[in-house]
């Protein structure tokens, strides 16, 4: 399963439904489902280090009570228009959380508390992601219960095995259905080590723009080793090698990020000229401007992200592309 169909099954589940990924690690699933809009909430559970069932619930409805205080007042149901919602609870986690402090009552049924703090998040949107021991069925054993608990309150749940476990107790509760991650070989530039210290930056010194780019691409699990910068390409014609702001050889894409300088001519007829060779050397070309870079990095890189996958050769089989 490709990472983008592994959100789309994600995103997918249902009321108190389940799925197994294998090949992913919590924080892997959770990087994969940030990466790309899914429309729902997602929370992390944090599972390390507990060796029972009750104490991971405990410490996933301690979490859930600080993501509702920090969403208070904005509750769905505040206004008792959810039949979901208990008056009681309600009442005294409004009072808790007007003082500032976490909605959490231990001397409440563990359920009670589960249900009423998921309302508060809105129950339909959050999906919860724990990772499940793959090589210790003693540290997987009270994670998956914890999960089949959470699920049977009606909680979507994604149990994340960073490694394909032995079909046998307890790990046979939830390897029914499981998905396995593909993986996407690594360039070999990202698995190549130097023997000294990294490769300095090969963006123009004068650009402090290209460097926070190339150092946003280099840090992308996605698009790391992906692109040079400051490099020449070699196009049709009189053998000129222009050089570019970064440069994707593999995928030829070329992304060009252009100062204030570049909107009048003689830098804006003579882009446009350089678009049409690189163009005809096969290359795709993506402009940005500094100014957009500086207002959204993020944005910037997830539109090179976009043209990457636009390039890269479909998997055998997609219908899509």
């Amino acid at each position: 399963m490709t990472p983008d169909a592994l959100a789309e099954r994600v995103a997918g589940l249902g009321t108190g439904e389940r799925l197994a990924v294998v090949g992913l690690t919590r924080d892997g699933v959770g990087e994969v489902l940030a990466g790309r809009e899914i429309g729902r909430g997602v929370l992390l559970v944090a599972a390390e280090e507990l060796r029972t069932a009750r104490a991971v619930i405990d410490r996933l409805l301690d979490d859930l009570a600080d993501l509702a205080l920090a969403r208070w007042p904005d509750w769905p149901g505040r206004d008792g228009s959810a039949p979901e919602v208990s008056g009681p609870w309600l009442k005294a986690a409004a009072t808790f959380a007007a003082a500032g402090r976490p909605p959490r009552f231990r001397r409440a049924a563990p359920a009670l508390e589960f249900a009423q703090l998921l309302q508060a998040l809105d129950a339909g949107s959050v999906i919860l992601v724990a990772e499940v021991d793959p090589a210790s069925p003693a540290r997987a054993a009270p994670v998956i219960e914890a999960l089949e608990w959470c699920a049977g309150l009606g909680a979507a749940c994604v149990a994340a095995l960073p490694a394909q476990p032995p079909d046998a107790p307890p790990y046979d509760r939830i390897l029914y259905g499981a998905c396995a991650i593909d993986r996407v070989p690594m360039p070999a530039a990202s698995r190549f080590i130097p023997p000294h210290s990294p490769p300095r930056s090969r963006a123009h010194p004068a650009s402090a723009i290209e460097r926070r780019v190339e150092a946003a691409l280099a840090g992308d699990p996605e698009l790391a080793g992906l692109f040079v910068g400051n490099a020449p390409v070699r196009v049709p014609g009189d053998g000129r090698q222009p050089w570019v702001d970064l440069l994707c050889r593999e995928h030829r894409i070329v992304v060009e990020l252009d100062g204030p300088e570049h909107q009048a001519n003689p830098k804006f007829g003579d882009d446009r000229h350089r678009d049409y060779e690189l163009m005809v050397a096969g290359y795709l070309v993506l402009r940005l401007t500094n100014a957009q870079v500086d207002h959204d990095l993020q944005r910037a890189v997830e539109k090179i992200r976009a043209v990457v996958r636009l390039r890269r050769p479909a998997p055998a089989g997609d219908p899509t592309r």
